[in-house]
């Protein structure tokens, strides 16, 4: 994810916070070697999503992993740990309050995010602003102005060939 969104973003610095804080030194280490920034490595997960603009919730996580007032008001949260029934990685508030974007909202409304705000009330799906497919086919906007936007990813067949590609 972040050496993907490093070819648009350009980005000069960066924060990370892992369980395993030598797993994250290596990761930040990593970065600055392939995309020449640096990456801070924070102690705690607060500390990291106060400092960042863009948020990459990588994780199987069965509980959150940040909150609301942590959040930038401007902040771009991509959710794409591993999904399964128990994943509960982002509390429905912040879900709630952003332009959500999904990569396919029927799959999110089952295995994603999205499937907590929607068991807890706190959306429904037509609360889902758009389908990625949408904003990058120019269909739907992407980001006006200072706005949290949510982006919540469970994978899709062409995601997962793509991703098994580089891999192999």
């Amino acid at each position: 994810m972040a050496k993907s969104t490093h070819i648009i973003h350009q980005f000069d610095e960066g924060y990370a916070y892992g369980l395993d804080e030598k797993t994250t030194t290596q990761f930040a280490n990593n970065i600055y070697k392939d995309l020449g920034y640096k990456v801070n490595v924070c102690k705690t997960a607060e500390e990291a999503v106060r400092a960042a603009d863009v948020i990459f919730t990588q994780t199987p996580a069965s509980s959150q992993v940040l909150k609301l007032e942590w959040l930038k008001p401007h902040a771009t949260i991509i959710a794409s740990g591993s999904d399964q029934p128990t994943k509960n990685e982002l509390p429905s508030d912040v879900m709630a309050k952003s332009k959500f974007i999904t990569d396919l909202t029927k799959q999110c409304a089952k295995f994603g995010e999205l499937r907590t705000a929607l068991a807890e009330g706190a959306m429904k799906e037509s609360d889902v602003y758009a389908q990625i497919g949408d904003v990058v086919n120019g269909v739907k906007k992407g980001r006006v102005g200072d706005e949290l936007i949510v982006v919540d990813l469970t994978g899709t067949g062409a995601q997962d060939a793509a991703i098994g590609q580089v891999a192999w």
